[in-house]
């Protein structure tokens, strides 16, 4: 009995993953197909080749869009392997032998946390560093915006340690109107300003131009000291005072989590996003496991119209979750929500559809 139990698991998990291998390769190159085609006119005119961006971009876009939607496209894989099987009687077959439906569930669960295991390692360590190249390629051959420039910038950049900037240039890596305030407490012990500070990349140090320093002694008194140019090594870099919401989908989770820290110390207001980021790593993997089970209670009842309408039933929920991620992304913005619960939002909401479609699948 339990040799027939190991053929019917390996079986089941083949079918399970070779589908979903299948759904994988399909989308990526429907997806690839027409990205080309949105993007054929930014190629030309940059005055490169088909061959040249499938060499040195859509490996990194593939990677990327498959680690992200592949727990949907799991999904829809499951949906379809599942009502095939219920359609030719095998799942009826299993279950009248003797074999309980939660058992029968636990070969799509190996495979769901097969791959699980899988995209974690890639969200976590493999994505970031190939949306390095990615990110490249579509700033130098697709798009085609001038950077933002920020005003008013107040940043802490160690406790009690305090800056200001009117305006950044992130092309130029300088701003105008500086000032660097640092507290005991509640108590200004020095305030430094400046009219123009620049970065020196050679130098790896900060410039600052017409400064003035004023320090504030316990007795009420205070001294000045004035300059035209003052070469420091100020403990922030210019990414500091440029937010980019991309740069954490280039860094791996423990530099990410680094970052974090650095990020909320000092206000910035991108932190948000780059929270997002983090949970979304795990969030999306582990939705597998929800979906998975939703798919097979889904479609595990034999239905008439064959595969039709298990497979439409399966996309109407794919477009239900994509609806919820981006309803938990604009929430986070209009509506302050915390990121955690922003993203894991869909996990939420279909964990309990779940529950209710297993209590009705048939047993």
């Amino acid at each position: 009995m339990k040799l027939k139990l190991l053929r019917i698991d390996r079986y089941l998990l083949g079918q399970f993953l070779s589908t979903y291998a299948l759904f994988m390769a399909l989308i990526m190159a429907i997806a690839v197909v027409f990205d080309i085609s949105q993007k054929i006119d930014n190629f030309l005119n940059q005055g490169i080749t088909i061959g040249y961006a499938m060499q040195h971009y859509y490996g990194h876009f593939m990677l990327y869009y498959g680690s992200t939607f592949s727990a949907l496209i799991l999904f829809l894989s499951t949906v379809y392997a599942t009502a095939r099987l219920a359609n030719r009687s095998e799942l009826m077959a299993i279950l009248s032998g003797g074999l309980p439906f939660n058992r029968l569930l636990r070969p799509f669960a190996l495979g769901a946390g097969i791959v699980f295991l899988l995209m974690m390692l890639l969200s976590h360590f493999v994505v970031p560093r190939s949306n390095i190249a990615r990110l490249e390629f579509e700033d130098r051959y697709v798009q085609d915006v001038a950077p933002k420039r920020p005003i008013n910038i107040h940043r802490q950049i160690l406790p009690g340690h305090y800056i200001y900037l009117e305006t950044w240039s992130p092309e130029r890596q300088a701003g105008y109107h500086f000032s660097y305030e640092v507290f005991d407490g509640s108590k200004l012990i020095s305030k430094l300003r400046g009219d123009y500070l620049r970065y020196d990349s050679l130098s790896q140090g900060w410039k600052l131009d017409n400064w003035n320093r004023r320090v504030y002694k316990a007795n009420g008194l205070s001294t000045i000291e004035l300059g035209r140019t003052l070469d420091s090594n100020f403990a922030f870099k210019p990414a500091l005072l440029n937010p980019d919401q991309r740069r954490t989908e280039t860094m791996t989770s423990p530099e990410l989590r680094a970052f974090l820290a650095q990020e909320r110390l000092s206000g910035s207001e991108a932190v948000v996003w780059h929270d997002a980021e983090w949970y979304r790593r795990t969030a999306y993997p582990f939705s597998m496991f929800i979906l998975v089970v939703m798919a097979f209670s889904l479609s595990s009842a034999k239905r008439r119209g064959g595969l039709g309408a298990p497979i439409a039933l399966g996309l109407i929920c794919v477009v239900v979750y994509i609806f919820l991620m981006q309803l938990g992304s604009m929430s986070m913005m209009a509506l302050n929500t915390p990121p955690f619960l922003a993203i894991w939002l869909p996990n939420i909401v279909f964990a309990g559809l779940t529950y209710l479609f297993y209590l009705r699948a048939p047993k």
